[in-house]
């Protein structure tokens, strides 16, 4: 059979975001009966995360050291060898990164958001040096591209109008996560965020949006849920300027079961992010019945499928107005079972077949 091979080198063993898109599209991969044989390469430290019990054509090599300044190194110089010693195709990097070209070896990309080349100051510089980089080769090495919403698609081929074909494949909803959904007591309303605390995450506005609207609902209470990134001066900053910090509580990242349990207490997700490739909070609150707050413009709008409350994320006002409305709105049940329907829609199933649909376009002959 045709081999592919998948990088998940990028993955760290604390998987958010791009790790829970790789831990959880290879899964569904490896589940598909009729794909080419998949060769997954990870570090020592990741392998595990990608073993799939019984799957057939389907195998973990650890296949980079975990130091991440060397495995950036093999990663550019070394993967595209080993995948083409071993057979493989076509080569899948999930994390920007493609290798230099191999003959005989064809390459996908996926491009996760363009931020690092937009928005560089909502990162730390040496990862916009890196990423910046390793998007332009991604786009001059690649085959083909695949994007996680039509606003990252389209943001891609204006910024590179010659780029290969781009194929959108959206998230999926890990079913671990649904149908729980319980609410809390009537006398305390939780607000949920969850992500990674990082500027684009636009907590400094959430947090003062908050701290209005407690005024007025000193029932309410924030929950902060993920875990610290970078350039977090402007949250500390806020975080001090609160006037009701006691209704505020700051958390760390969550595993699923743990995540599941705080989507359960949750009545509202607040995630007015500045700008996002997908939104997989978005998804996930959706599919457990929440009520959800997020922003007006890129994939979150996108993802909410006109199910959330949207809101100006640059607009103090606008996220305080819609976070009283979404904790105070009681819908009918046939509303949110529309919600729910359209959320569990987005399945890793799905985004699995549409993935292998892209590699055995470029195996065929």
């Amino acid at each position: 059979m045709s081999r592919v091979a998948i990088d998940a080198t990028g993955v760290p063993p604390q998987a958010t975001g791009v790790g829970r898109y790789a831990k959880d599209l290879i899964a569904a991969i490896a589940a598909i009966s009729d794909r080419p044989e998949i060769q997954v390469m990870a570090t020592a430290a990741t392998a595990g995360m990608f073993s799939q019990v019984g799957a057939s054509g389907y195998k973990v090599v650890p296949a980079s050291p975990s130091w991440r300044p060397l495995r950036l190194l093999y990663q550019e110089s070394r993967l595209g060898e080993l995948a083409k010693r071993s057979g493989s195709q076509v080569f899948h990097g999930l994390h920007y990164q493609l290798p230099k070209p191999r003959t005989g070896l064809r390459m996908v990309s996926t491009i996760h958001d363009l931020t690092f080349i937009d928005h560089p100051e909502w990162h730390e510089a040496a990862k916009v040096r890196y990423f910046t980089r390793a998007i332009r080769l991604a786009v001059a090495r690649a085959d083909h591209l695949i994007v996680p919403s039509t606003a990252t698609g389209d943001r891609l081929l204006q910024l590179f109008p010659g780029a290969p074909p781009v194929t959108v494949v959206y998230h999926g909803v890990g079913a671990a996560l649904v149908p729980e959904y319980g609410g809390t007591s009537r006398d305390e309303v939780e607000i949920c965020f969850l992500g990674t605390i990082e500027p684009r995450k636009n907590l400094p506005r959430l947090l003062e949006a908050f701290d209005m609207v407690v005024e007025e609902h000193p029932e309410f209470r924030l929950r902060v849920v993920g875990h610290r990134g970078w350039k977090t001066a402007a949250f500390d900053a806020a975080l001090e300027r609160l006037r009701h910090r006691e209704r505020v509580a700051v958390e760390g990242y969550l595993n699923e079961a743990e995540l599941k349990r705080a989507l359960k207490r949750a009545r509202v997700l607040a995630y007015p992010s500045l700008e996002e490739g997908f939104g997989l909070p978005v998804l996930e609150a959706l599919a457990t019945g929440l009520n959800v707050v997020t922003s007006n413009v890129s994939a979150t709008a996108e993802v909410a499928g006109g199910f959330a409350w949207l809101v100006d994320p640059g607009d103090v006002d606008s996220i305080a107005a819609g976070i009283v409305q979404a904790a105070t709105s009681v819908r009918p049940a046939d509303e949110v079972q529309r919600q729910t329907d359209w959320a569990r829609s987005f399945t890793w199933e799905k985004a699995a077949l549409a993935t292998v649909a892209v590699y055995q376009r470029l195996l065929a002959p």
